[in-house]
């Protein structure tokens, strides 16, 4: 299910992020292309193995492109006026030669900056790792109450991603289907600010049923609180589902009959 219709663009994402999470060699190299080259490129360009050497290519500044220009060539090269004979394709091819040169020349030291830089993003991956872990544990541990909501306890450790949950509609009922074990959730437009969860469960007793619907007052209070947006009033009810390849409508009791009720439904 699609959640969002925000894309994430590869050109966003930086070279460091997407090295960190790659098996790569350990003798790397890096070759940069020029920052002008982001208008079209990703940050990370492609990869490139050359013998028992990876090279990334960037779309970032060498420390050459960082200099004056004019400490590597004559500010006038490429104009008739500097030589008598001058051949702009053999002046440009020249010029190239020599910018490649420059370029290997600053290689290593590009090389080195760039790998201090990947190594502090994988020290703060590792950082975050252990931080989630830290406050999941921490979500997961019961408060000292008397009564234990075992609804909640399934949602709370999503509260460290509540910005990216809060008002995304269909994860949210993705959510509560899934927490609530429920076979489908139905959602009802009761008005322009009022919608209804219609929770499709199946197969629990009548008393079942009723400790489910007790247990979701305080559930559904901590999803307005937490998840659902403010502006809009949410409900719910519980639709009881019987199979008629179960019990044959003739068969119906006075008890079935009697869990007719506001928040109990038995759907034929």
């Amino acid at each position: 299910m699609k959640y969002s219709d925000e894309n994430i663009y590869l050109g966003e994402i930086k070279a460091e992020t997407l090295i960190s999470q790659m098996d790569t060699n350990e003798n790397q190299g890096v070759r940069m292309h020029g920052i002008f080259s982001r208008n079209y490129e990703e940050d990370l360009i492609s990869i490139i193995d050359e013998e028992d050497k990876t090279i990334f290519e960037l779309s970032r500044d060498s420390i050459f492109h960082l200099l004056p220009e004019s400490l590597f060539f004559n500010e006038n090269q490429l104009k008739k006026e500097s030589k008598p004979y001058f051949d702009f394709e053999k002046e440009h091819a020249e010029m190239v030669k020599q910018k490649k040169a420059i370029l290997s020349f600053f290689s290593p030291f590009d090389t080195e900056y760039f790998k201090l830089s990947l190594e502090l993003e994988k020290s703060l991956n590792k950082i975050a790792v252990k931080g989630n872990h830290i406050f999941i544990n921490l979500l997961e541990i019961e408060p000292e109450i008397g009564v234990k909501n075992e609804y909640i306890s399934k949602i709370k450790v999503l509260l460290p991603f509540v910005s990216q949950i809060r008002g995304n509609h269909l994860l949210i009922v993705d959510i509560i289907k899934n927490v609530l074990s429920a076979e489908k959730i139905e959602v009802e437009e009761k008005g322009a600010f009022h919608k209804r969860f219609i929770i499709h469960k199946e197969g629990l007793s009548k008393e079942e049923y009723r400790l489910m619907d007790e247990g979701l007052i305080d559930f559904f209070n901590f999803l307005r609180q937490w998840f659902l947006p403010v502006e809009v009033k949410y409900d719910y009810r519980i639709k009881r589902v019987i199979k008629l390849g179960v019990i044959n409508p003739a068969q119906l009791t006075d008890e079935h009959i009697a869990e007719i009720e506001s928040r109990i439904i038995i759907a034929y």
